[in-house]
Parts: C-alpha cells; structure tokens; sequence
C-alpha cells in the first residue's frame, strides 16, 4: 500500500486506517460501528448545540435584569418628582412669607395713626384686605403643595424599597447564573474532549460529509432505525433495505429524507 501524503485516511471496507507523522493508528470497525460512532458524534453535537443557546441565554441574563432597571427608572422619575415637589414647596412659602411680610408692614402704617388723610387711610385698608386674602390663598397653596411633596416623599420610599428588594433578588440571581456558567463552561468541554475521541475514529472525508449533512439537515445527519422505520421521518424501510443497512458496508441512507441510517443492534 502506498501513501499518497503523511498526513491521511484510507478506507477500505470496513477496515480504517489512519496514517500520521511517524505513528500509525489501525481502527477496526463494521459499517454498523461507524454509523454508531457517527450517532455518538451527533447526540455530543446535539448537547453542545443547547448548551450553546443557554450559554447565551445566561450571558444575556447577565448583562442586566429588565425588572430592576425598570424599577431604577421609576425610582429615579419619583426622586426627580419629589426634588421638583419640594422645590414648588419653597417657592410657595417663600412668596407666603413675602405676603405676609408685606401685609404686617401695611398693618403696622394702617393702626399707627399716622395715616389721617381719608382717601390714603382708604387705600390702605384696601391694600391690607387684597393682602390679607392673598395671604389665605398662598397658605392654602402652600398646604397643597406640602401634601403634594409628602405623597412624592412616600412614592420615593416605597418605589425605594421595591428597588432595594429587586436588588437583592437579583444579587441572588446573578450568583446562580454565574455558578451555572461555569457549570455549562465545564461540561462544554468535557463534551468536546468525548467529540474529539468520536471524531479521532472516524475517516477525514467521513467527518466532513457528517458536517456538511449536519448544516443543510436541522443539525441532524443520522437518524436511527427504530420499529423498521427511520426515526426521523417515519418512513418504514422495506426488508430489503433493513438488511442493507445490517449488513452491506457501506453506509446507507434513508430514501426519503436523505440521513444516513444507524442500526442499533
């Protein structure tokens, strides 16, 4: 037999064998172990598939939680709503005491006899009862705008509280998604140290028409007979072919959706 490269995989039957610089590596297997092998191959693929997508699906979980910025968000809408409250607070008892600063300096001109003539003694009176009643409607805006930025006070508490219990959950959560990263991480590899053996066994121009088959078949290039039928698409095998696919050695592949066929003796 001669070697067309150092580096090849040569089939001849049922018998692979697998050439490599300055070792050489005789693997002895029927069609029925091949396709085993190729069916090992694909449930490891199959599994790291998944672990894939939640590999994913827990990165994105921890790169921030929906609930708790929302609740951040209502939090920091509500402190700006009680800063704008207590804002309108002062100013309304800012131009309460200027009213009423106002109102006791026309009181004291009004009953301190220095007034006499009638017409300023009028106008005055006139003054002290407009600032009299502005001072009572500025007292009763000042009383609204107090309820108002005590009810503000008490949405920030509460919105507060459910920010400091989310906060929490979600410590609790991100320590969990993080041990389970690391748990998805360890039997990632450990599935690929068992795909590297499965893929050590098989023939070069094998593995890729495996891979090949795996992208254009919904990640599913061999499909196991069960009941005389192929698992995939329930097409039952006539005996003719179930006996080929026993005993004939080279792989066989179900007519219908083009897999090929493992027999699990």
């Amino acid at each position: 037999m001669k070697l067309r490269a150092q580096n090849s995989t040569i089939k001849s039957g049922t018998l692979l064998v697998s050439y490599v610089p300055k070792r050489r590596t005789c693997l002895l297997m029927s069609t029925i172990q091949v396709a085993a092998v190729l069916f090992q191959l694909q449930q490891l693929d199959l599994e790291l598939d998944r672990l894939m997508v939640e590999q994913q699906a827990v990165i994105k979980s921890l790169q921030g939680n929906d609930k708790l910025q929302k609740l951040r968000s209502e939090h920091r809408t509500a402190q700006q709503q009680l800063q704008s409250g207590l804002q309108a607070q002062k100013e309304a008892e800012w131009t309460l005491e200027d009213v009423s600063s106002r109102l006791k300096s026309q009181e004291q001109r009004l009953y301190s006899g220095n007034v006499v003539n009638p017409k300023d003694l009028q106008s005055l009176q006139q003054e002290v009862q407009r600032l009299r009643a502005q001072q009572s409607r500025q007292e009763d805006i000042v009383l609204e705008v107090i309820d108002a930025a005590e009810s503000l006070q008490e949405m920030v508490q509460r919105k507060l509280v459910l920010l400091k219990q989310a906060e929490e959950a979600w410590e609790q959560e991100r320590i969990a998604l993080l041990a389970r990263s690391n748990q998805l991480e360890e039997k990632r590899q450990d599935l690929q140290v068992k795909r590297a053996q499965c893929i050590s066994k098989l023939d070069v121009e094998l593995l890729s028409r495996y891979e090949m088959m795996r992208r254009t078949k919904q990640g599913r290039a061999i499909s196991k007979v069960e009941q005389n039928s192929c698992q995939w698409c329930r097409v039952i095998l006539t005996p003719s072919e179930l006996q080929q696919v026993r005993i004939n050695k080279v792989l066989q592949t179900c007519t219908n959706c083009g897999r090929i066929l493992y027999y699990d003796r």
